[in-house]
């Protein structure tokens, strides 16, 4: 399971670099800026990949608290 979530998120963080990578080369841009905008784009990828996971874990609590009444 958690192997599944982390090739996805690789994968999506792949997309996303090959995306924008004419912004990430693009030597007019302080490096500062590519930096920082990488890191909020890595944050906000993590965060919807943990969202993700805790709603999976829900379903599957629900899933067997129901099975066990």
């Amino acid at each position: 399971m958690q192997t599944g979530i982390i090739i996805i998120g690789i994968v999506i963080l792949c997309l996303m670099g090959f995306g924008m990578r004419d912004f990430f080369v693009n030597p007019n841009l302080h490096l500062a800026l590519r930096v920082g905008v990488g890191a909020i784009g890595g944050g906000i990828l993590v965060l919807v990949i943990v969202g993700i996971r805790n709603k999976i874990r829900e379903r599957r609590k629900g899933k067997t608290e129901e099975a066990e009444e």
